[in-house]
C-alpha cells in the first residue's frame, strides 16, 4: 500500500516529461506506444521530492499531476508496527538494502525505542571489576532431578527454523555457532537431518502439530525437546512441498 498518491489529470498530453525527469521510476512510457503509464505510487518519494529540480509535478508542462498522501495507508499495521515500519520492512526485502526515503521511520516506531535498542552508559571512570566475577551461565535444570544438569554459556537461544523454509547448509551454521556459544539450536519443523547429529549435545529437538520428521530416535538423543502447539491450521493445511522435500532428501526423518 503506497504512503502516497500520485494523480494525473486529464489535461496530460502525455509527453513524457515525467517519465524522463524522475530518478524513482515513478512514472514510465509504455514501450512501443506514446502513451505514459499510471503512476507507480509505492516508488515516490513523497514531499521530499517538490524540494528537488527532478520533481515530476514542477516539471509537468501541463500542471497534469499532483501529490496527495494516500488515506488509506494509516490503516496498514499497528500503533507497535506502524505503517512506515512496514513499509520499510518491505523495501529491505525486496531490495535488501535500507530505504533511501528521509520520509520513513521504520527503526522505532511509536516504542520510543522499546527493546529494540539498549544503550550502555558507562561512568567516566569506572570501578576495576575481576572479569571472573561476570558470568552470562544459565543452569537449565535447577530441579536436580536426575535430568542431564546443562550450563549453557549465552543466555539466548537459537529458534526453531524447519528443513522445510531452509536449506541444510543454514540449519548446520545455526548449529556449529550453537556449539561454539556453548547454547542450543533448535530443529524447528520438517525433520532431524543426519548431518545435525554432531552436534546432538547443542540442538533441541521440536514436536510440533504438523508431526513433520518427528521420531522416537531424534527424540531420545537429545537433550531437549520442544513442544509447539496452537499452530492454528497446521496439520490438515501443511506445505506438502517441504514435506515431500525432506521424505525426498531424509528419508530416515520423514513424517511417521
Amino acid at each position: 500500500m503506497p504512503k502516497y498518491k500520485v494523480t494525473r489529470s486529464d489535461a496530460c498530453i502525455n509527453c513524457g516529461t515525467c517519465a524522463k525527469s524522475c530518478p524513482y521510476h515513478v512514472h514510465e512510457r509504455r514501450e512501443g506506444h506514446n502513451r505514459v503509464k499510471p503512476p507507480i505510487d509505492y516508488k515516490c518519494i513523497g514531499f521530499e521530492c517538490q524540494n528537488q529540480d527532478f520533481c515530476c509535478v514542477g516539471k509537468c508542462p501541463r500542471q497534469a499531476l499532483s501529490l496527495s498522501l494516500n488515506p488509506m495507508y494509516e490503516t496498514l499495521g499497528d500503533f507497535r508496527w506502524t505503517a512506515d515500519m512496514i513499509t520499510g520492512t518491505w523495501i529491505m526485502a525486496e531490495t535488501g538494502l535500507p530505504p533511501e526515503r528521509k520520509d520513513l521511520e521504520y527503526n522505532t516506531g511509536n516504542s520510543g525505542g522499546g527493546f529494540d535498542k539498549l544503550r550502555f552508559k558507562f561512568p567516566a571512570k569506572p570501578a576495576k571489576v575481576d572479569p571472573s566475577e561476570i558470568s552470562t551461565d544459565i543452569p537449565l535444570n535447577r530441579r536436580k532431578d536426575g535430568r542431564a544438569d546443562v550450563v549453557i554459556s549465552t543466555p539466548v537461544y537459537g529458534g526453531g527454523m524447519s528443513f522445510g523454509s531452509v536449506s541444510l547448509p543454514t540449519m548446520v551454521s545455526k548449529a556449529r555457532n550453537a556449539c561454539i556459544w556453548n547454547t542450543f539450536s533448535c530443529t524447528g519443523e520438517g525433520g532431524y537431518p543426519e548431518m545435525l547429529k554432531p552436534y546432538d549435545d547443542h540442538m533441541i529437538t521440536q514436536v510440533a502439530t504438523g508431526l513433520f520428521g518427528v521420531r522416537e530416535e531424534t527424540i531420545q538423543r537429545v537433550k531437549i525437546v520442544e513442544f509447539k502447539y496452537a499452530q492454528a491450521p497446521n496439520p490438515a493445511l501443511a506445505d506438502t512441498s517441504s514435506e515431500k522435500r525432506t521424505r525426498k532428501v531424509w528419508p530416515k526423518c520423514a513424517k511417521p
